[in-house]
């Protein structure tokens, strides 16, 4: 021992600290020695006047695997419960309730308490709990957020954490077996295991053995550098020594099993046997057997050298080594250990890592980071719906399937090597939250996403904001405007806009000329008003990028990216109140202290009653207009829209909003050529089958007007039966 004492003491001299003490310290206190930023989508989420029965809610508390518990016991992390009626008339102050309501409380793993309030299949009443019973005024009600993916840095991991209960004893025995025998007995370091190596490393005049405990491994493999100096060595005796002062065996233990690297699947990093058991076996941890355990604690050593799949002999003679070991500590029995030796190695699965909502997910990312370098996130809540997320990849899919098949422009494009790509973009009106972001139909094919950095021209996507200028200096729906034969010259340049039917109309209402998409009243409408007063007008709205007071402007010329239109857009939605969208709803440490957490801001940039009387009137263009094809397609809810289709027919948009959610569509090439799409006969139905689902869970109301507007009963133009517009009273 003496040798082992005085050749650290020579190491010494030289003996420097290249990491954080203090960081150290914290995360042994934290119980976490390789933290990773975690990104959770939204949970199921209730709020007042959503459409939900009793069989629905519960449906969803199974799937979140919650308890359910009596009405007389008490709620923990992860219990649900009934609710007595006299209890939940104390709670939310409902004088009312009767029989025919029904109250459920449940608490989240996060320890979270909320209450719900459900009859006749709609939820009346949601809220936060506090201590003592008392309700506060919380917007919504929320079951436990979704993992949905996992970084080191900007490294993408699987990891499933696990209590060391979860994982069966052989697993626990193979590990230490073979990886250290003594782990139960030593305070961190094995003075014999370290002379030993010190020997052999004298013995072959260079470093080339370690005798490190599990404990050492955790502390070298996330606080210490790959070099094999001595120095580094000992560092690393130090901190196990320190780490094992503070930590149960237990927790040392179910640390290292929960964050060892185990192998790869493609870009991910596998950690932990949670996730290796999911990767090798395709099962939970908690179903290994002795055999399937003995492999997990041979891949430990090197998963590359022991990779069942890829190196089969040496897999089979490690786990066989493992297996020997335990026998000689008398873990498992002769028998045992002959039969698991015979077992035959998992076969290949397909590979189970993926990103869910990878393009969501960089938006999310780059929200971060933007946020700067005091914000140094463990947990990310995004306000990502899982669900109609899903429903909008497969719908931008599918259509874009169908019309590559059934257009014969896009079937010469697609043998040509050309793909049809798209994008949708979906965010709540009240609060800005973007809920579905999708860049395009392959984040494995192209990482190019379309949502956040795909530029565009809008084309016809500005003309409710042309519309919106003239509304805010005396016009109404029935103004006259004369669709002609018509010239614009500008800075010595003459300019003749035409339709998209190559037609003149004659004296249109204003109404009709922004349904039917019109583009002479448009820029007639942009020339008496100004186009330098369109752009301020865009950008009060919600356009950030550059636009030219140029008579093009009037047509949407200029180009911009989705989330500006979805902003836009949403200003309309919210009757003139405008705010930035967030992917982000809040960031915290692993403690749960908030790091983040976003806040509404809205703004009243727009005149509230001349936007309601543009909402009514786009209102038609989903009725009767140029997205018809919507009550064809049996969507008959409260909504207002624009199609876009640019010059060439390059882009084919379409943009809409409820009284709840505002939606952004795009079809086209990212090589900018034409489609041959418009937005009405391309965009529409992608829009209304990801709104579909969204639009089970909310009331039938309609948009909440401001005061001072009212429906007028008008003539559709140029006939049919008599429609509804707002006007100012």
């Amino acid at each position: 021992m003496s040798a082992v004492l005085l050749l650290l003491s020579s190491q010494s001299l030289a003996f420097s600290w290249p990491f954080n003490t203090d960081e150290f310290q914290k995360r042994l206190s934290a119980k976490d020695l390789a933290p990773s930023t975690r990104y959770f989508a939204r949970g199921p989420s209730f709020l007042s006047g959503q459409k939900w029965d009793e069989t629905q809610f519960n449906e969803q508390l199974k799937s979140q695997r919650y308890r359910i518990r009596e009405p007389d016991q008490v709620l923990m992390a992860g219990d649900a419960q009934k609710v007595q009626l006299p209890h939940c008339k104390y709670v939310t102050q409902i004088s009312d309730l009767n029989a025919g309501f029904t109250c459920w409380a449940w608490q989240t793993h996060t320890k979270e308490t909320y209450l719900v309030v459900i009859t006749d299949s709609q939820i009346i009443h949601s809220t936060w709990l506090f201590a003592g019973d008392k309700a506060s005024q919380h917007w919504k009600a929320s079951l436990d957020p979704v993992l949905i993916a996992q970084y080191k840095g900007a490294q993408p991991i699987m990891q499933i954490d696990l209590k060391i209960s979860d994982i069966p004893v052989n697993c626990l025995n193979a590990v230490m077996a073979i990886e250290d025998s003594e782990f139960l007995q030593h305070s961190g370091v094995s003075y014999m295991g370290l002379t030993r190596s010190l020997i052999k490393n004298i013995s072959k005049m260079r470093y080339a053995q370690g005798g490190s405990t599990i404990t050492q491994q955790l502390v070298k493999n996330y606080f210490l550098t790959p070099e094999k100096t001595m120095s580094r060595k000992l560092k690393e005796l130090y901190l196990a020594v320190k780490l094992e002062s503070e930590w149960t065996k237990d927790q040392i233990l179910e640390t290292y099993l929960n964050i060892i690297y185990m192998g790869q699947s493609g870009a991910f990093q596998v950690l932990g046997f949670g996730a290796a058991s999911q990767y090798y076996f395709n099962k939970p941890v908690q179903q290994l057997n002795l055999s399937e355990c003995a492999l997990m604690a041979a891949i430990v050593n090197n998963p590359g050298v022991y990779n069942p799949w890829r190196k089969d002999e040496r897999a089979t003679g490690r786990r066989s080594l493992v297996l020997d070991k335990m026998s000689e500590l008398n873990l498992i029995s002769e028998q045992e250990k002959n039969e698991s030796k015979q077992a035959a190695l998992p076969k290949r699965v397909p590979p189970v890592a993926s990103e869910t909502a990878p393009y969501f997910l960089e938006a999310a990312r780059q929200q971060l980071k933007e946020l700067g370098e005091n914000v140094a996130p463990y947990n990310v809540y995004t306000s990502l719906d899982l669900e109609a997320q899903q429903v909008a990849q497969t719908s931008l899919q599918r259509n874009i399937e169908r019309l590559e098949k059934s257009r014969a422009q896009l079937i010469k494009n697609k043998e040509k090597g050309l793909k049809l790509e798209g994008l949708v973009v979906s965010a709540e009106n009240q609060t800005g939250l973007v809920t579905v972001l999708v860049g395009g139909q392959n984040y494995r094919q192209t990482q190019f996403n379309r949502a956040l950095n795909g530029k565009r021209q809008i084309g016809s996507l500005i003309k409710p904001f042309v519309y919106l200028l003239a509304l805010n200096n005396g016009a109404n729906p029935l103004t006259e405007i004369v669709d002609e034969k018509f010239t614009w010259t500008y800075d010595k340049k003459n300019w003749s806009p035409q339709n998209y039917d190559r037609k003149f109309h004659g004296t249109v209402p204003m109404y009709h000329a922004l349904k039917e998409s019109l583009n002479i009243p448009a820029a007639k409408t942009a020339q008496e008003y100004g186009v330098q007063k369109l752009i301020s007008l865009a950008r009060d709205s919600g356009f950030t990028s550059p636009m030219e007071a140029t008579p093009a402007t009037s047509l949407g010329a200029s180009t911009h990216y989705p989330i500006e239109v979805l902003n836009a857009y949403r200003s309309l939605a919210n009757m003139g109140q405008v705010s930035k969208s967030s992917y982000l709803e809040k960031v915290t440490d692993y403690e749960g202290n908030s790091l983040y957490e976003y806040t509404p801001k809205f703004e009243s940039l727009l005149d509230a009653k001349a936007v309601a009387v543009l909402v009514g009137m786009m209102k038609e263009t989903m009725r009767s207009g140029t997205a018809e094809s919507s009550v064809k397609l049996g969507w008959t809810f409260p909504s207002a829209g624009k199609t876009g289709t640019t010059s060439d027919n390059k882009d084919a948009w379409f943009t809409a909003f409820t009284p709840y959610q505002t939606e952004v569509v795009w079809l086209g090439y990212d090589q900018g050529i034409s489609s041959n799409l418009t937005g009405g006969g391309a965009a529409v139905p992608i829009w209304i089958e990801t709104m579909q689902k969204a639009r089970s869970r909310w009331p039938d109301v309609d948009f909440k007007w401001p005061e001072g507007v009212e429906y007028r009963e008008v003539p559709l133009f140029p006939k049919g039966a008599p429609t509804q517009l707002i006007f100012v009273q």
